[in-house]
């Protein structure tokens, strides 16, 4: 690894994300939020000489994008990477770096993640970049971008960072949460563009500890939005021509006091009940208030995260559910909503007759159904899998390719199966996940 050298102190930052490629299984091109709150971030610093400019980029080739960026010539480059942008955005970072080592390169997202940034095909790159951003970002970066002597002797001081440096990245201690109420809003400073999907975090963090998810590996949640701020952002989002809402949120019912100022905020003005609600809900920490909830909004779509329906292989990921209730719970949800269930396929422990058998029952629900491909993420499995389940994952896409019940051949066989009948049932075969409707 690099040490980093000392950097410019200009406030030229641009902001960089990217969606993924065109898929038949993905909703339509949704702004990077995370690149978003940033913005707002550093624009509500209220820096005199800031000079900010963010590429949320959907299509385009690395190298084009380089070359505007390039163009802009900017003091600090910030990142947001995924799975699916980080290959991206490296290649964009050799490009400005090689022009000019002395640029600022952070990172942040759930893949600036010091173990992924240590596969092979990132490794060179990774050089390049000076910090690592863990945690809620927001402060973090602001803190970075406000302090014009960039040296790891001053990062060091900077809590939620970790350090490029001889010995790798090394972390300064972790922030704590950003706190709901004080967060910037893009909406409300018109950054975001009109129309499509809006997004809302109502909290943040999850209460539950699944190793194949990212959320499993975060604080327990502790502060929420309250009503009147919800309402703001849903005055910002309409003046935005929004005409859906996504909640970022872990679930709608897992966290009482969110949703508390989720509903008081619905019942104050008609947003809600003229648009289409996207959110994900736990089965059994469902009550009558949430079910009241979602018949009251224009139109509910819930994402039910079952994943398998064998207790010995949610065993495995540290998952539960509650085989007695599920079916009235799923009927009660189905009342009020169009309902989705997720499973994965490829789970350490499971197997394909397993994923199979689970499969079929997940059709007999007459709800949709969404197979997601196991993927080894970052903060997940890659770091919390305990030996016994042999993953063996593309460092790229980090999908599963072979674990403890899975071969390769078995797991390939499983894909090109899976294609087939979700095009067979009217749905579609993605590169991440498939989906069926209602059978």
């Amino acid at each position: 690894m690099v040490v980093p050298a000392m950097k410019r102190t200009g406030r030229r930052v641009a902001l960089l994300g990217w969606y993924p490629e065109p898929d038949p299984a993905l909703p339509p091109y949704i702004p990077n939020m995370g690149l978003y709150m940033v913005a707002a971030a550093l624009n509500a610093l209220g820096l005199p000489d800031l000079e900010l400019k963010i590429w949320d980029e959907s299509g385009r080739a690395p190298g084009e994008v380089a070359e505007e960026i390039l163009a802009f010539d900017p003091d600090i480059i910030g990142g947001s990477a995924f799975l699916w942008s980080l290959p991206k955005i490296l290649q964009v970072i050799d490009t400005l770096a090689a022009d000019d080592p002395h640029r600022l390169i952070v990172l942040g997202g759930p893949s600036a993640r010091a173990n992924m940034l240590a596969h092979a095909p990132f490794a060179a790159s990774a050089d390049w970049v000076d910090l690592l951003v863990e945690g809620d970002g927001e402060a973090t970066f602001a803190e970075v971008v406000s302090d014009r002597r960039r040296t790891p002797e001053v990062w060091a001081a900077i809590r939620g960072l970790r350090i490029n440096s001889a010995a790798g990245f090394v972390p300064t201690g972790a922030r704590d949460g950003a706190v709901m109420q004080a967060l910037a809003s893009p909406y409300q400073q018109g950054l975001i563009p009109g129309g499509g999907i809006g997004l809302m975090e109502t909290y943040r963090g999850c209460p539950f500890s699944c190793s194949f998810c990212e959320w499993g590996v975060m604080e327990a949640p502790r502060n929420v939005r309250s009503p009147e701020n919800i309402l703001q952002e849903f005055a910002a989002m309409e003046r935005l021509g929004l005409r859906a809402l996504l909640l970022a949120d872990a679930g709608l019912n897992l966290n009482n006091s969110g949703f508390e100022s989720l509903r008081k905020a619905a019942a104050e003005t008609d947003f809600l009940k003229t648009r289409a609600v996207i959110c994900e809900v736990y089965p059994n920490s469902l009550r009558e208030a949430h079910l009241e909830f979602l018949g009251n909004i224009g139109s509910a779509h819930i994402g039910v995260g079952l994943q398998s329906f064998d207790p010995a292989v949610l065993e495995q990921v540290e998952r539960r559910y509650d085989a007695k209730r599920f079916p009235s719970l799923l009927a009660a949800l189905r009342s009020v909503a169009s309902v989705t269930v997720e499973m994965i396929m490829g789970l350490p422990g499971d197997s394909p007759d397993g994923f199979w058998r689970n499969y079929e029952r997940a059709r007999e629900l007459g709800t949709g159904l969404r197979v997601y491909h196991c993927a080894v993420l970052p903060s997940a499995l890659m770091a919390r899998s305990p030996v016994e389940h042999a993953l063996d994952y593309d460092p790229v896409t980090l999908k599963m390719q072979s674990c403890l019940g899975w071969s390769r051949a078995e797991m390939a066989r499983t894909v090109d199966r899976l294609t087939l009948a979700a095009q067979g049932a009217g749905g579609a075969g993605g590169d991440y996940f498939w989906v069926f409707p209602p059978a």
